[in-house]
Parts: structure tokens; sequence; C-alpha cells
């Protein structure tokens, strides 16, 4: 893993909307948040101002009422509050040390194991994950992954499961971004 620097709250929680408000799964859920915000869906997602405290208060509203983010609901019961967050780039020695978030589906296809590359070998027929590998083919790019830090040394995903697992199929994760978090508590993560 190459460290790249530091990244902020902020930071994370835009690209985490990035990638979810392009998502055929997620889009219609994350633009009747973002409808309701006082702001313009292109000032908030595409135009972002992270300098910004009223934009940044904005996606975090829309964060947490459509993930839990800061509600300690939803994909994160138990989510720490004193999360640091910072850029990796995952090297191929990384592959094996990524893990889906304690999800059902996620599980399932990676036969419990949780390792992405697991996931991988079983999610080729995935709709959702073809539809992005076949977008890496054809040279598209994608937000940074999230993840945190596990106490063992994995990183555990928070966002970017389909990704992942198509970045796997498509040609590894050499290269891939993460904004990677590490609190001393986030083993209280419910996803854990």
């Amino acid at each position: 893993m190459i460290e790249l620097g530091p990244a902020t709250e902020d930071e994370m929680v835009l690209a985490f909307l990035r990638a979810e408000v392009d998502s055929p799964r997620f889009r219609e859920m994350v633009s009747s948040w973002l409808d309701g915000e006082p702001f313009l869906r292109e000032d908030l997602i595409r135009r972002a101002d992270l300098s910004d405290p009223a934009q940044n208060a904005a996606r975090r509203r829309v964060l947490r009422s459509f993930r839990g983010y800061g509600a300690d609901s939803m994909l994160f019961p138990g989510f720490p509050l004193d999360v640091t967050w910072r850029r990796v780039q995952l090297e191929q020695g990384d592959a094996g040390s990524l893990l889906y978030a304690r999800w059902p589906e996620w599980v399932q296809l990676s036969l419990g194991s949780r390792r992405v590359t697991d996931g991988a070998k079983n999610g080729a027929s995935n709709p959702n994950v073809v539809a992005v590998a076949n977008r890496l083919r054809l040279g598209e790019t994608f937000e940074p992954l999230i993840a945190v830090e596990g106490l063992d040394g994995t990183l555990i995903l928070v966002e970017g499961h389909v990704r992942a697992t198509a970045f796997v199929l498509h040609a590894g994760l050499d290269g891939v971004i993460v904004i990677l978090g590490s609190s001393p508590s986030l083993s209280r993560w419910g996803l854990y």
C-alpha cells in the first residue's frame, strides 16, 4: 500500500455521494435526498466546493439521511466519530487483505470469507459487477473506494463493494485509490 497523504471527512463524504449518485442501484434514492437540499445537485456533487461549510454540511445531511452516517444507523451502526482519513494506493499484494463489510449479500458472495478476491471468483455472473467490469474495460474511471483499517491489518470496505469486485475481475487492485479510515474503536462498527 502506498501512502498518498491525508484526506478529510468532507472528501470522504463527497466521494461516497459521487460514487452512489451514478450507481444504478442507488441513484434515485441519493437524488431524492439531494433534491431536498438548498443547493443544486451539480453544485453539491459535480462542482463541489470543499471549502464551503454549508455545502459540506448539506452533503453530510444527505449521507446521514441516505446511509445513516453520523446517525449510528443503517450502514453505520456503531461507526466511531474519531476516524482519521487518508488516501492510499493499493498494490497487487494488498488484494488478499481487502474485505467486504459484514453485509449478508457480500458475505454470501465470498462464501463467508469476506475477501473481495473470493467474491470476484463468484461474482462473475452478478449483473452489477459485470456492468462495472465492462465500463472498466472501456477505460472509465471511478471514485476512490472507501474503507477502514482493521485492527489486524485488513482493509474493510465501507463503500465500493461492486467496484472493488469488478476491479479484481478486470485487472486486479494494483493502482486502485482508497480513502482509508483509521480509529482505535473501529471494531465497534456493526459491519466490521
